[in-house]
């Protein structure tokens, strides 16, 4: 049973931690564009994107061990 419990903290930490990347990636692409660095905007925006994609995958990997009874 530890095994599917560490699962389940693993998954839901790291959708955690994604989340806030998120919320930091935002904080950093508008720094970039206060600071006239229009490159590194466009890169953090891609950055997002691509983090986006891992905040879904997670979220699916969450919902669906709660949907099979299996977050606990």
């Amino acid at each position: 049973m530890a095994c599917l419990n560490n699962c389940n903290y693993n998954c839901t930490q790291q959708l955690s931690k994604k989340l806030a990347l998120l919320w930091r990636i935002d904080q950093y692409t508008k720094d970039a564009k206060d600071c006239g660095h229009p490159a590194c905007a466009d890169m953090w925006r891609k950055i997002k994107a691509d983090e986006e994609k891992h905040v879904e995958m997670l979220r699916q990997a969450v919902e669906g061990l709660s949907k099979e009874g299996k977050l606990n």
